[in-house]
């Protein structure tokens, strides 16, 4: 076997609805590896990947859906099964396994003293950890006793190639039925507590800007948190609504009817949301993180941190800056960082 060309196999599978994934197994195929999507089951998907592919390494996206279930009793039976996946191909088959820890707990917060434990006995027999900023690096070596050369901070590649982009600003607000003079704000993504869409429709209410529009585009998988969220923005006739999945060849439409684009996140690590946003080149208006400075320090104006400089004043701000040098230099952080270097961890 050539080490720098193993045999992969990418779990869990995590559908249309995340591009980041089949960006990821497309660079891969690209420097040789042979790449495999595995399927992800109630229980058992890591024994079912080995029998079927035989990898030499498993990559983990995201493996919180391997640890918690509904209940304390489910997760503790998935728990049990993962971790004796996890022995049996490190110890049996003396696979390598890779991941990337994208959040250091799950974003709704439940069962978190069992997810601390397995997630870190999960984490310790990682042969290599991609993070995305300094931060949570030292936030992970620390909280899980981490060998920090074990953990590589390492950005995502950008999604430049993936999308069709080839509508005009214009083209795009007639497709979606947007004034072509409104200023234009945007949240794209599925939608869920944490992403803060709440907060969002405060501060949108609040602004009594003149012609803005704000599209909110992507699903509600929880019925209960949607109809909140449509009790709350039934009196502003500016809000406009696209309550489903969005099809890759539709993403462009949105991206370049926006001005600019709003993710209210409560709490974040990272966000592939961000990086999609800065590979159509917008300004960004996001929670102020160590890592979102350090990606978007050159537009720290649209980073709000909810105690002193509310998400409303970024709000107000945008409608005042050069949005579009701004853009153009969020596309270049997009395609000029770190990303080649996510071919290395898969090296012996």
């Amino acid at each position: 076997m050539s080490s720098a060309l193993p045999k992969v196999v990418v779990l869990p599978d995590a559908g249309t609805e995340n591009p980041f994934q089949y960006e990821l197994v497309r660079y891969l195929r690209k420097h040789g590896m042979t790449v495999t999507v595995g399927k992800k089951y109630t229980l058992g998907s890591t024994f079912q990947a080995l029998k079927a592919h035989h990898p030499e390494v498993i990559y983990y996206d995201w493996v919180h859906s391997f640890i918690i279930g509904k209940s304390l009793l489910w997760s503790w039976v998935k728990s049990l099964v993962f971790m004796a996946e996890i022995l049996w191909a490190k110890s049996i088959q003396g696979v390598r396994i890779v991941h990337t820890l994208h959040n250091l707990q799950n974003h709704a917060g439940v069962w978190l003293s069992l997810e601390k434990h397995v997630y870190g006995f999960f984490l310790r027999r990682c042969d290599s950890i991609r993070v995305y900023s300094e931060t949570t690096k030292q936030q992970a070596i620390h909280r899980f006793g981490l060998k920090p050369e074990v953990v590589s901070v390492i950005q995502d590649l950008p999604y430049h190639a993936y999308y069709p982009n080839d509508s005009t600003k214009l083209e795009s607000r007639e497709k979606l039925g947007v004034d072509r003079a409104a200023f234009v704000f945007l949240f794209f993504g599925e939608i869920k507590p944490y992403k803060g869409l709440h907060q969002l429709l405060k501060a949108y209410s609040a602004l009594g800007s003149l012609n803005t529009c704000l599209l909110i585009a992507g699903k509600s998988y929880d019925a209960d948190h949607w109809e909140s969220l449509l009790a709350e923005s039934k009196n502003i006739p500016t809000i406009q609504w696209h309550h489903r999945f969005i099809e890759d060849a539709d993403v462009q439409y949105f991206f370049n009817a926006a001005d600019v684009v709003v993710l209210p996140f409560v709490r974040i690590d990272h966000s592939g949301s961000i990086d999609l946003a800065m590979s159509f080149g917008k300004p960004i208006i996001t929670l102020r993180t160590e890592g979102t400075l350090r990606l978007l320090g050159h537009q720290q104006e649209l980073l709000f941190d909810n105690t002193f400089y509310p998400l409303i004043e970024c709000l107000k701000i945008a409608q005042e800056m050069n949005l579009l040098a701004i853009g153009k230099k969020n596309f270049e952080i997009a395609d000029t960082t770190n990303y080649q270097d996510i071919v290395r961890i898969f090296e012996a």
